[in-house]
């Protein structure tokens, strides 16, 4: 009987867990970085950027997912369209990487559209 009462909680806690994944957003556990081939080039784009209006944006690149930062603000999981456009979560901004002859990243574009 002493068992059970060990087990009990633990058994409990890994049912919570288990209905917590499974009821996770489908958009959270899909993948924001593309197949191996883009995601090489996605890499090449990983770093730091002074926009026009003086403000610094952050790119990290990872296994399955792709951070966005402006500024001090901390990452945000964006997708990416392919290896030259970034989009935010709610699809109203936009990372456009402009490339050199070679592949590197030359220069990076913000574009916002406004809520209506």
């Amino acid at each position: 009987m002493k068992t059970w009462t060990h087990l009990s909680p633990l058994t409990l806690s890994a049912a919570l867990l288990a209905t917590m994944t499974l009821t996770a957003p489908a958009s959270a556990q899909e993948p924001t970085v593309p197949a191996a081939a883009e995601r090489l080039q996605l890499r090449a784009a990983q770093g730091e950027y002074l926009l026009d209006d003086g403000r610094t944006l952050k790119v990290h690149v990872g296994v399955r997912r792709l951070g966005v930062s402006l500024d001090e603000n901390p990452l945000e999981a964006w997708r990416a369209e392919n290896a030259e456009l970034l989009v935010s979560p709610d699809g109203l901004r936009r990372v456009r990487l402009y490339r050199n002859g070679d592949g590197t990243v030359d220069r990076i574009a913000l574009e916002t559209d406004r809520v209506r």
